[in-house]
């Protein structure tokens, strides 16, 4: 009697593991270009689930096939890759995530850069997607040099065609240009917060008593360790995007200084600041050789030479990966479960 209750408990755990196998990692596709691989419906649901969460809408089954046919697109190339010797080093994969991670500001770790990616609409782990970007420099440097290198420069007659046709939009707006003492209070704990906001109001009423002591204090702000910090140039342009960026309290007191004059303490959701106003730069139709507001360094014609090569550059990099992909697909077996897509 016991051994036939243990036979039927062991044949109710292998149906019942036969059965979850059976649910939840049926195959979504099977390829191979040099070897074979599996994309599951566990794999699949993950992935969808993680666009679901950003976009906050379900993904019907036409963008679930896009997915996966983006999924296969990857492992393809990933193969392609490795037939080719196309290398991703792990160390230039290692120092490439550390400097996008300099570039959200210290003590940014890996939960911080895969928000910032997904803010961007990047789905991938941060490893994963500067993998393959490399992976992707690399095969166009190595395979397709010469059709990059064939992109020709707008000319002359072009950049005035597109002056022409965006010049209603390049007009800037009143703005000024100012320099910031601030304390950024938002990631720091209650102790923290106070000695910040101690510091700022120091450094706010010593300017008060002399304003010409105000690069004084930027100078300071400099040193390591320093709960003050000072941004030299901002440029401050009286739009809704700034407005929704720093607030009314910072905008209406920018706008009201003249040059030379600091302002009082301010308050915003960031933090505390005081701003001295260098440059009053009143609306302006822009022209050719006049600088792009907020970048001084290049003008106009620099910006629409810029932007109609990189549109140049998006196609044909749009053509070689659609020539890629479709050499894939010729080259590989790829079979897709459609069957198993309605989860």
């Amino acid at each position: 009697m016991k051994r036939s209750i243990a036979a039927a408990a062991i044949a109710l755990i292998a149906a019942a593991s036969a059965l979850a196998q059976t649910a939840i990692d049926k195959p979504a596709a099977t390829l191979k270009l040099t070897k074979q691989e599996l994309i599951s419906v566990r794999q699949l649901k993950a992935d969808a689930d993680r666009i679901e969460a950003v976009t906050g809408q379900k993904l019907t089954i036409e963008r679930r096939k896009e997915l996966l046919d983006s999924k296969i697109n990857g492992m393809l190339f990933s193969q392609y890759c490795e037939r080719e010797r196309i290398l991703a080093p792990e160390a230039e994969v290692t120092a490439a995530i550390a400097q996008l991670k300099s570039q959200l500001g210290p003590g940014a770790d890996d939960a911080k850069l895969d928000a910032a990616l997904k803010s961007q609409g990047i789905l991938l782990d941060a490893k994963t997607y500067v993998r393959q970007q490399i992976l992707l420099r690399n095969y166009l440097q190595q395979k397709r040099a010469a059709d990059l290198k064939a992109v020709k420069e707008p000319t002359s007659e072009e950049v005035l065609k597109a002056y022409e046709l965006y010049k209603s939009k390049l007009v800037r707006p009143d703005t000024v240009r100012v320099s910031v003492l601030f304390v950024d209070l938002r990631p720091l704990g209650p102790e923290d917060k106070r000695k910040a906001v101690e510091a700022m109001r120091q450094v706010a009423g010593i300017v008060k008593a002399g304003p010409q002591k105000f690069d004084e204090q930027m100078l300071k702000a400099s040193d390591q360790g320093s709960l003050v910090k000072a941004t030299t140039t901002l440029y401050v342009e009286k739009s809704p995007e700034f407005l929704n960026l720093y607030g009314s309290q910072f905008m209406d007191a920018v706008f009201k200084l003249r040059a030379g004059e600091v302002s009082e303490l301010l308050e915003n959701e960031a933090g505390l600041q005081v701003v001295r106003a260098a440059e009053i730069l009143p609306q302006k139709q822009l022209g050719l050789s006049d600088p792009l507001p907020g970048n001084p360094q290049a003008t106009v014609q620099d910006y629409l030479k810029y932007n109609l090569a990189m549109e140049r550059q998006n196609e044909v990099l749009s053509r070689i990966q659609a020539e890629l992909v479709a050499q894939l697909r010729k080259e590989s077996t790829v079979k897709i479960y459609d069957e198993n897509l309605n989860f």
